[in-house]
């Protein structure tokens, strides 16, 4: 994604980036470059962090690791629901591991022995999720977040080497984007603030006026 000198210096440049549809990434696409990884990776990190203590690590799935991740989802779902299942439902979790040429799971790693509770620092890890699909848009990447219900499963699990205070919290797709068009004409909706928002002020809670 490339924008002209003038328009990245607009004061509306980044919310109008923030408010743009975020396209998901081809799942024949090309991954990032390792520089380009990088760079994701680095802005994952610059999330809120109350104590600096990075609670949080990433594992980096590509090339031959898309066949160890959906035998590990496979084999998680298996230990969920028993061997006895529809090849739809078992292949249909197996692909989730294909859906992108990069998969970049989000682990929460808690920092024991610290003042800072353990579920901000699993807020903290959960923000790197999304700091990296900001990050890969705006490097011209499709990114989506994604999850399964067999992420607490030992064989999931033992694939990311998590311990026992770890958690999977998802992982981040990316790669280039499905070709869908003019993003702008896909359909979007303006959140109704008022109904989310309430201001406490002098007067007492209100809702913010749209």
């Amino acid at each position: 994604m490339t924008h002209s000198g003038a328009e990245a210096s607009s004061p509306s440049w980044v919310t109008d980036r923030l408010m743009e549809p975020r396209l998901a990434p081809s799942r024949n696409g090309v991954a990032p470059g390792e520089r380009e990884l990088v760079e994701i990776l680095k802005a994952a990190t610059t999330v809120p962090d109350h104590g600096g203590l990075k609670p949080w690590r990433f594992a980096v799935v590509n090339d031959a690791g898309h066949e160890r991740f959906g035998d590990a989802l496979v084999a998680g779902l298996h230990h969920e629901r028993g061997s006895d299942l529809l090849d739809s439902v078992v292949n249909k979790m197996r692909e989730k591991a294909f859906a992108a040429p990069c998969c970049v799971m989000v682990i929460g790693s808690p920092v024991s022995g610290s003042n800072v509770p353990e579920w901000e620092q699993l807020v903290s890890a959960s923000c790197t999720g999304y700091a990296m699909v900001l990050a890969a848009t705006f490097l011209g990447f499709g990114a989506i977040w994604k999850s399964a219900s067999v992420l607490h499963t030992p064989p999931v699990r033992s694939l990311f080497g998590a311990t026992d205070r770890e958690q999977l919290l998802g992982w981040v797709n990316i790669g280039t984007p499905e070709d869908v068009g003019d993003r702008d004409s896909r359909e979007r909706t303006d959140p109704e603030l008022g109904a989310l928002v309430t201001v406490i002020d002098g007067g007492g809670a209100r809702s913010l006026p749209q």
